[in-house]
This record gives C-alpha cells, structure tokens and sequence, in this order.
C-alpha cells in the first residue's frame, strides 16, 4: 500500500513525502518495508558503517542458491560467503549484499549441526 500526508508527517519527521509499504510475515515473525519518496536524497547510499545506518540480517538456509537468485534483480554481493572463526555463530557463512536502491542486507548462512546419540547398556 501507499500512505502519506499530515500522518506520515508527525510519526516521522518525512513531511511531504509517500511511503510504499510492504509487509512480510512468515511464521511468528513479520517485517515491514518502507521506501519513501518526494524527499531530498544524499548523493550516494549510506554505507554499513555511516552513523545512522540501518542492520537487518536474515538467516538463510543455501546462501549460494539466495545470492544466485537475488542477483536476477540487481542485488550484487559486496565479495563471497565467509564463515564466522569463534564464537557461538563459528562456521556460520555471513556475507552483505547490496540492492539496486542502495540497501544492504546481511545474509548468514549457520552451520549445520548434526547430532549424534550415545547409547548407554
């Protein structure tokens, strides 16, 4: 949907601007996506690491097949899939890729863990 006017204005400090607004649910989770218009712009896109930025992350189960696809509409990898060294997140594949808007967005990739079962006699 679209939303806009006086609203848009005292909630957010936009005044004068249109928002597109998505909304994504899957399971217990829903997220909701805003790109505004009719606003002043910096030049370039902010950076991940410019105060102010943003983070969204979104685990993954095949980040290889996810960047394959994404890709088909302009998103571009900022390098390949690294896996985390220590930790608690150790061996989960992590990698920033950016959308043709400029937007970035963190993919990880954990690493699957297989259990195994002992049997006591």
């Amino acid at each position: 949907g679209e939303m806009g006017g006086e609203f848009l204005g005292q909630v957010t400090g936009a005044h004068g601007a249109r928002v597109r607004l998505a909304i994504v649910s899957l399971a217990d989770q829903t997220i909701e996506l805003l790109e505004y218009h009719g606003l002043d712009r910096p030049s370039l896109p902010a950076k991940p690491f410019d105060p102010g930025f943003a983070h969204l992350a979104l685990v993954v189960d095949d980040i290889d097949a996810l960047l394959a696809r994404i890709a088909a509409y302009g998103w571009k990898a900022q390098g390949t899939p690294q896996p985390i060294a220590s930790g608690a997140r150790a061996g989960t594949r992590v990698i920033y890729a950016v959308g043709p808007d400029g937007a970035t967005i963190e993919f990880m990739q954990p690493l699957l863990v297989t259990a195994t079962t002992e049997s006591t006699n």
